[in-house]
């Protein structure tokens, strides 16, 4: 069987969920199938020995455009790639983006989470009618539909009408096991990982933690945000300007692997206020290092964190405020509540279920 795959999120050293997702599904499901043949079609070239996908059966193929905005999208998913299907003579057409291709050939879709149908605010405007458009296209189509989380399972049912029995988990898992230990990181201090956008909320954390230290005078904890900023909020740069302690919050930009796990590693608490996940992934990473969790109850986080971890209504400052002190005098409980959850989640269990499903 040939296997073609939309790998376009493939990209070292910039690997977003939808990436991650990607690689370390392909590197459980090529090792199960070495009699298919996979082509893993890409936007542009990238160092594909650091892929760690250097299997005799698998393909590299660069699809022009380099597709990175809607009109481009639209080329990609609507000409470019079907011709390269038919071309390379495809069997199955796996899109990890939600993103279906215009072609006769049978195709599997997986949908992360379905934000842009419940808040198409929280992303360009442009961006947001592609999605609802697309996506809902390529739910319906798909021969088989997978997503990573009951969660958006269940939301996918009830917002696209799609049956039950169609859609298959396959959980999200670290892009590497992460481990406890020392820390290259100093001193105390909460931490918040992911891009910085209106979705991930960081507004109410930063609030929560600014009226902390107005309370807590005495302790010297700061804040270090590990991540990069998707687009420009002034809603949000205007409530930065209003801290009273903007100070003790250290902006780190983008972290490689290595340098996340010691900043969980190191962290009074990994802190998640985001307002929906379909997963969430910086939460397992952290749990896995025994950092104690601090999220927002709703969405996918809640069934991720399960009761290993704190978690508080997603705009209330003041719970959010409370829930930092605690975290520094029930530290031990949560640890070791964070660390047993954590081991729950693997990439060869996550596979599992696709693996099945291309058996059949």
């Amino acid at each position: 069987m040939k296997v073609a795959v939309n790998a376009r999120w493939l990209i070292p050293g910039k690997l977003e969920g939808t990436g991650i997702y990607t690689l370390k599904m392909l590197q459980q499901i090529i090792l199960a199938f070495p009699e298919h043949i996979f082509f893993l079609l890409l936007d542009r070239k990238v160092e594909f020995d650091s892929l760690g996908l250097n299997f005799s059966n698998v393909n590299f193929i660069v699809v022009s455009p380099i597709a990175r905005h809607p009109i481009l999208w639209k080329v990609w998913n609507d000409f470019s790639v079907p011709k390269k299907l038919k071309t390379i003579g495809a069997d199955l057409y796996w899109s990890p983006d939600g993103l279906p291709a215009q072609t006769p050939i049978a195709q599997w879709i997986t949908i992360h989470d379905l934000n842009f149908e419940h808040h198409p605010e929280w992303i360009k405007s442009n961006v947001a009618k592609y999605y609802r458009k697309n996506i809902k296209r390529g739910a319906r189509i798909a021969a088989k539909l997978f997503t990573v989380s009951n969660w958006s399972k269940n939301d996918i049912v009830s917002s696209y009408g799609i049956s039950k029995e169609k859609i298959i988990v396959t959980p999200n898992a670290p892009q590497r096991e992460f481990s406890p230990g020392k820390s290259r990181f100093t001193n105390n201090y909460f931490c918040a990982v992911g891009a910085i956008a209106p979705r991930k909320n960081l507004i109410t954390l930063i609030k929560a933690f600014d009226r902390w230290c107005s309370q807590n005078t005495e302790q010297k904890h700061t804040l270090k945000i590990a991540g990069a900023e998707l687009f420009k909020d002034l809603d949000f740069q205007y409530d930065l300007q209003r801290l009273n302690h903007s100070s003790r919050i250290e902006w780190l930009g983008r972290l490689n692997d290595n340098d996340l796990e010691m900043l969980y590693r190191g962290a009074t608490a990994y802190c998640m206020p985001s307002a929906m996940e379909g997963f969430g992934i910086p939460l397992v990473e952290a749990m896995q290092c025994g950092t104690p969790i601090i999220a927002s109850k709703n969405s996918a986080i809640i069934e991720v964190v399960g009761e290993s971890g704190l978690l508080l209504p997603t705009y209330n400052v003041d719970a959010w405020t409370q829930g930092l002190q605690k975290m520094i005098s029930e530290y031990d409980h949560w640890s070791q509540l964070s660390l047993k959850r954590g081991d729950d989640f693997d990439w060869e269990k996550s596979a599992q279920p696709f693996i099945d499903a291309l058996k059949e």
